[in-house]
């Protein structure tokens, strides 16, 4: 009897589970009850967020939601079953027992079908270029909706996580020397609660930390997981939702290893580009425990291309000046226009003080300039710091200052060991129908292959390198 199977006892034990989370390791048959997911009661809950949690969205409106009994599985996809599927796995940090990541959206659609398919059930999904149809009524594999995440990962609980309102990294995988709230205290440190816990940097096993109430492992931290629904404001349907019908951005939960305490709260809403691969981006599977009825038809609506000679404007904002640097060295290999985000009242101090005022505040800082008609760009090359796990608050003042419609928008980054935080998705939301593309990210200064980097980055984007 192997890890899991002696993990499986205990929890089941502990949780008075599903005996369906006994038999992961056992041959696979017809009913789901013997595939090692777990069974996950229907009922009702509130989803989204109170108006008085901290940190909190204006898009996690709290809304009532009823839901159908499903199952799903403990465990992120690991690259092991995804290797053994799909035949391959691209994920950075390499190991059979850590999860799958760097996969699209459309990648896990895909491992759900071909799993369906070995299982001899009946594939969910039907992809049809930009349209992506679920038959409901299906047994097959799938990705779980946003609501059965949520569901399944509060497990009857109604707090910021499901251990309460504080989060540390014994309970699950994140940056874990920026809690929750560290926001409102790393300067001046007035939550005593608020404390700093480890940063493993890498993603862990999907079994290694504990499991929630349901028996569920790291629905909170260690890779952000792939829901099946376009992003949107919360509709009115109260019964097994399934997002909106359209869109160009696909949600994603839980938060990932590099993320802030913030981003893992069980109602934060992550959604990005479903072409996007990040090393902290993967997914898990879920089944119907009843047929569902009726198929959901849904398209993505972005018409963003880059033409063949593309005008290219550069906006970037820089404090150190790691950024500008790279704005000029993409100035040079592209040939674009160049736009400094500059501050009407420019910062001044030390970078933490400053940043974390406006943070906090939600605020707009004016600008000093605007773009000379916008409208004859194809493409915006994006630079900015990551501070906080996001994009300064001046690029937030400027991506609402104009029309990014049917734009490519292409970020680069400057960062002090976050990467882009969740930084893509706050600025996929913010510039609505854009399509945003795959970032660069560089660690401070970059180093000496900075150039020939960001010029590889424009090659592999389809922009031509002078």
């Amino acid at each position: 009897m192997n890890k899991k199977t002696y993990m499986h006892i205990a929890f089941a034990a502990a949780l008075g589970i599903s005996a369906a989370f006994l038999h992961a390791q056992e041959p696979r048959a017809d009913s789901a009850a013997r595939d090692g997911l777990v069974l996950i009661p229907g009922g009702t809950f509130t989803m989204g967020s109170p108006a008085g949690e901290r940190q909190r969205h204006e898009d996690e409106r709290a809304h009532t939601v009823a839901l159908s009994p499903f199952y799903l599985s403990p465990y992120e996809v690991t690259q092991a079953d995804y290797e053994a599927v799909m035949g391959s796995n691209p994920s950075h940090f390499k190991g059979g027992n850590l999860p799958v990541e760097t996969v699209t959206w459309y990648d896990a659609a895909a491992y759900c079908n071909a799993l369906s398919e070995r299982a001899g059930l009946t594939p969910v999904y039907t992809i049809s270029g930009n349209t992506v149809s679920w038959n409901r009524a299906a047994d097959g594999y799938r990705l779980p909706t946003e609501a059965e995440w949520e569901y399944a990962a509060r497990a009857g609980t109604r707090s910021v996580f499901p251990w309460g309102d504080r989060i540390t990294s014994d309970n699950a995988n994140f940056e874990g020397t920026y809690p929750y709230l560290i926001e409102e205290n790393y300067v001046n440190r007035q939550d005593p609660t608020v404390r700093s816990s480890r940063n493993r940097n890498r993603t862990v096993e999907v079994d290694e930390l504990p499991p929630n109430g349901f028996g569920l492992c790291n629905m909170h931290g260690n890779v952000s997981e792939w829901c099946f629904d376009y992003y949107g404001e919360y509709g009115e349907e109260a019964d097994n939702p399934a997002g909106a019908l359209s869109g160009s951005l696909r949600v994603n939960r839980g938060g990932g290893w590099n993320d802030f305490g913030k981003q893992l709260r069980s109602a934060y809403r992550s959604a990005t580009t479903p072409d996007t691969t990040d090393w902290n981006l993967g997914f898990r599977i879920a089944r119907n425990a009843e047929a569902g009825s009726g198929t959901v038809t849904t398209t993505y609506t972005a018409d963003a291309q880059i033409p063949e000679n593309p005008r290219i404007l550069i906006a970037y904002f820089s404090y150190t000046g790691n950024t500008e640097n790279a704005a000029e060295i993409l100035a040079q290999a592209a040939g674009a226009d160049v736009f400094e985000i500059r501050m009407a009242e420019p910062y001044r101090g030390g970078i933490y003080d400053v940043s974390q005022r406006d943070l906090n505040a939600n605020a707009r800082p004016a600008l000093a300039g605007r773009v000379q008609n916008m409208a004859q760009y194809d493409v915006v090359l994006l630079g900015y710091p990551t501070w906080w796990s996001t994009m300064p608050m001046p690029v937030y003042t400027f991506l609402e200052s104009y029309d990014f419609s049917d734009k490519v928008i292409l970020p680069f980054s400057s960062h002090g060991g976050t990467r882009f935080g969740d930084s893509i998705s706050d600025l996929s939301k913010t510039a609505n129908g854009a399509y945003v593309g795959q970032g660069f990210e560089f660690e401070y200064s970059g180093g000496r292959r900075l150039e020939d980097s960001l010029r590889a980055w424009l090659s592999e984007n389809g922009i031509s390198v002078r």
